[in-house]
């Protein structure tokens, strides 16, 4: 998984890559969008890893805290939606006709 087109970006490009990444509809330079398709799954791996932790520590905390239990597997619920959005925008923009496949 290469990142060289997104850490060449600057600041404000990144914005734009974010906003490519996480909104349909955007219209962005190929430059932003090859970075974005190089965004895409190092945002779900971390996803997935943030998901797994908080699942752990909701379950862990069921027995000591049923109130921060809730709301851990409330921000867990919350991050596994994210976890999907990004994987549908992934493969959104990686089958993108316009967008070469830079893995």
């Amino acid at each position: 998984m290469k990142l060289d087109v997104y850490r060449s970006c600057s600041w404000a490009e990144k914005r734009q890559v974010l906003e490519a990444f996480w909104r349909r509809g955007t219209g962005t330079p190929e430059r932003i969008r090859a970075a974005a398709c190089q965004y895409g799954p190092w945002a779900v791996l971390c996803l997935a890893i943030v998901a797994v932790e908080l699942v752990a520590l909701g379950v862990f905390l069921i027995a000591h805290s049923p109130v921060l239990a809730v709301v851990t597997l409330g921000l867990a619920a919350f991050d596994l939606w994210s976890l999907w959005w990004s994987i549908v925008r992934t493969r959104e923009l990686r089958s993108s006709p316009a967008t070469p496949i830079a893995a």
